[in-house]
């Protein structure tokens, strides 16, 4: 039988899954340090965009629509608004990338200097450039942010946020399945929302707060119709996991060729600790699925009304006079009413899409089966991993007491 794969290869694995509370072993020490590096680097390059685009769009509303006017004020806000989605995420998968091929002590290194430079480079180098004008403020947040991160790593929630942030990044290779499978259908349902005038009459009246609310609103709905749907997910999951055949699903995983000889015995209890990770990361893949079809839909109507609503028509339909566009801050080329009926639109859609996604079995099919047999393979991991390292894992617990 063909070893892949020694304990740590596997318990890399397990994090790297996104679920670092089955691993019976803590991270500490330079450990802790190097696989902090990673989203330490995401903040350290997030950080300095944010703020010139903050400067970029936080001018006066007259100087802001002679901006607009120009073609290239626009391309390059657009250009900054990609770069704060994408740089950071694709520099964080770089270092990740290149620390797991070099060595121990060059990663030490490496993680020393990124974390001198968050809490102390970084600060210096806003404060000479004029992006930040208080230097002692800044220097305390970045050390305490660099403190939270180790603190994230050590409970285990830096791996769930890395594999999250890894499968936002693999969502987004299913925008074309989304936009050809689920966006056509459910825009017979909402389009003619869209060209209701009592739909920007309500939108377009309420504050942004309130608006906020009532998303708020929608989507604990939907959190709550996604925790019934995980939770009787899993416990039939967890029936299926008696079955002798789940080592079928090992193949092409580091535990491919583990299994004991003696078999793998009765399955093991599943604890508070590790039932709470497989829920939080089967939620988390639902929801960024959800997440990434509401923002095609908020995309599309931003687009779509720019284009078929005239201001004189969203003028009348809102029953009052436009106001400028902003979202999280920043200001947008788009009426704030555009901005508002499209977050609403876009909320709805996305809680009808987590239903459907559950319930229709086309969308069944493409969505949410291949969830459900992920989770599959987790499951079935973790029982050859506790049954090939559960006596050793049992007796170092005991030696520690």
């Amino acid at each position: 039988m063909s070893v892949k794969g020694g304990r740590g290869t596997v318990e890399e694995w397990f994090r790297r899954r996104g679920l670092p509370l089955v691993v019976r072993r803590k991270v500490v020490g330079a450990a802790l340090l190097q696989r902090s590096t990673p989203l330490l680097v995401f903040l350290l390059a997030l950080d300095p965009i944010l703020s010139v685009l903050a400067r970029f769009t936080d001018v006066p509303q007259a100087e802001f629509d002679s901006r607009v006017a120009n073609s290239g004020y626009v391309v390059a806000l657009l250009g900054l608004t990609a770069a704060a989605l994408i740089v950071p995420v694709f520099l964080g998968w770089l270092v990740a990338w290149i620390m797991r091929r070099a060595s121990k002590g060059v990663n030490l290194v490496f993680a020393l200097v990124v974390v001198l430079f968050s809490i102390i480079g970084l600060p210096a180098l806003e404060h000479a450039t004029g992006l930040r004008e208080l230097l002692a403020p800044t220097v305390g947040i970045n050390a305490l942010t660099v403190l939270a991160v180790l603190a994230f790593v050590y409970t285990g929630l830096g791996s769930i946020l890395a594999w999250a942030l890894r499968a936002a990044m693999r969502q987004f290779r299913l925008v074309g399945q989304l936009t050809s499978r689920a966006l056509p259908l459910l825009m017979l349902v909402v389009l003619f929302s869209f060209f209701a005038a009592e739909m920007w009459q309500m939108a377009g009246s309420l504050p942004r707060w309130r608006m906020w609310a009532v998303v708020a609103f929608l989507i604990a709905l939907g959190v709550l119709f996604l925790s019934a749907i995980t939770s009787d997910e899993l416990r039939e999951l967890g029936r299926s996991r008696r079955d002798n055949g789940v080592v079928t699903h090992l193949a092409g995983t580091p535990l491919d060729g583990l299994v004991p000889e003696e078999g793998l015995g009765q399955p093991h209890r599943v604890r508070f600790t590790e039932r709470a990770n497989l829920v939080l990361v089967f939620f988390f893949a639902q929801a960024l699925q959800i997440a990434v079809f509401g923002m095609l839909v908020f995309g599309f109507f931003l687009v779509f009304g720019a284009l078929s609503v005239t201001p004189e028509v969203a003028k009348a339909w809102s029953t009052h006079d436009l106001s400028r566009g902003e979202l999280f801050g920043l200001h947008l080329p788009v009426s704030n009413e555009l901005v508002q009926v499209s977050l609403f639109l876009s909320v709805f859609s996305a809680l009808y899409f987590a239903a459907t996604m559950t319930t229709d079995p086309v969308y069944r099919k493409s969505f949410f089966d291949p969830l459900i047999a992920d989770m599959r393979v987790s499951l079935a991991a973790r029982e050859v991993y506790l049954a090939r390292w559960g006596d050793e894992i049992r007796h170092r617990h005991a030696d520690n007491r």
